[in-house]
């Protein structure tokens, strides 16, 4: 689809904006947004490309109108390669009529703005959700970075059944026990079997679904993988006060800067950040991905269907 789409809205509203917008293009879109000088130099640099990358869209946050101005013919070539989003926070800023820019109105109101969102999504797959379901759903997830994730989860969750219900919700959408699954981690870092199936049966036992948890280590895992290959930048840091002062600029060279945040290690808060990077040193590199295999192939069995998910989570962990 060779398309400009030019849309307002806010920056608390930008990332969940811009992820529902890159659906135009991909079922699986690979979103980078840019901001402020690096607009120009990254437009440039896709625009003259070879070949295009595929599922790539291009979010430009608050670009100038002089700047759109100057990059009108870049931009003109790269919406025949990529998606392209122009996302400003301001009413007033307005595009030239030759990039023939479709504009979209965005809900600025939390509430209809997922409502849009979880509609598109459960449709794709061919499912209904009570509105039951929407309501508990829209409870639980905060924040609307993690929705598309929870969504992901649910229809995993009910597998051939078309309809989404509130007990599917109060299944796999639960509250987070952050401190239980760090725990989990460090167990499975120290190779503590015994501690791990306690804390796993602590969280089963909370109401925690299997997928959930997952799903945590899964990230967990990606944010383990970025603290490993970064152990030479903290090389010599022997306590939390100096890790912190290191640590405040490790995101200052991170261009462009990232859509979700949540995915990248120099974006966490910095006391995670820095267990973190103390359970790297505990794992090779070659066991951080075993594990990272593990999780993968977990993920396929559950989504072909098993009866014994459990046993194959926990077969799977101890196995780590």
């Amino acid at each position: 689809m060779a398309q400009v789409v030019f849309a307002v809205g806010s920056k608390e509203n930008f990332p969940a904006d811009v992820s529902l917008l890159a659906k135009r293009w991909s079922e699986n879109p690979r979103v980078v947004a840019v901001t402020g000088p690096a607009i120009k130099e990254t437009v440039a640099q896709k625009a003259s490309a070879l070949f295009a990358e595929e599922d790539l869209v291009l979010a430009l946050l608050d670009p100038p109108r002089e700047v759109i101005d100057q990059i009108e013919t870049s931009l003109t070539m790269l919406k025949e390669k990529v998606g392209v989003i122009i996302y400003s926070t301001s009413a007033d800023l307005d595009v030239p009529a030759s990039l023939g820019a479709v504009r979209v109105a965005l809900d600025r109101e939390r509430e209809k703005r997922i409502k849009k969102r979880v509609l598109a999504t459960v449709r794709a797959e061919g499912k209904k959700m009570t509105d039951r379901a929407f309501t508990l759903l829209k409870e639980r997830v905060l924040d609307e970075a993690f929705l598309e994730e929870e969504l992901a989860k649910l229809i995993s969750y009910v597998g051939e059944k078309g309809l989404i219900e509130v007990r599917d919700v109060a299944a796999v959408v639960t509250e987070v026990h952050e401190e239980d699954f760090i725990a989990l981690s460090e167990a499975i870092a120290r190779r503590n079997k015994k501690e791990v199936i306690s804390v796993l049966e602590t969280l089963l036992s909370q109401g925690m679904n299997i997928l959930a948890i997952h799903g945590f280590l899964a990230r967990h895992l990606r944010l383990l993988l970025q603290a490993k290959d970064g152990e030479g930048f903290f090389k010599g840091v022997p306590d939390f006060r100096l890790f912190s002062k290191a640590f405040g600029t490790l995101k200052e060279d991170l261009e462009p800067r990232p859509l979700d945040k949540r995915h990248y290690v120099a974006f966490q808060k910095p006391f995670y950040a820095y267990n973190l990077h103390k359970t790297s040193q505990k794992l090779s590199r070659e066991g951080l991905l075993a594990f990272f295999d593990m999780l993968a192939r977990f993920d396929g069995k559950v989504k072909k269907g098993t009866r014994h998910d459990r046993t194959t989570f926990e077969a799977g962990l101890l196995g780590v």
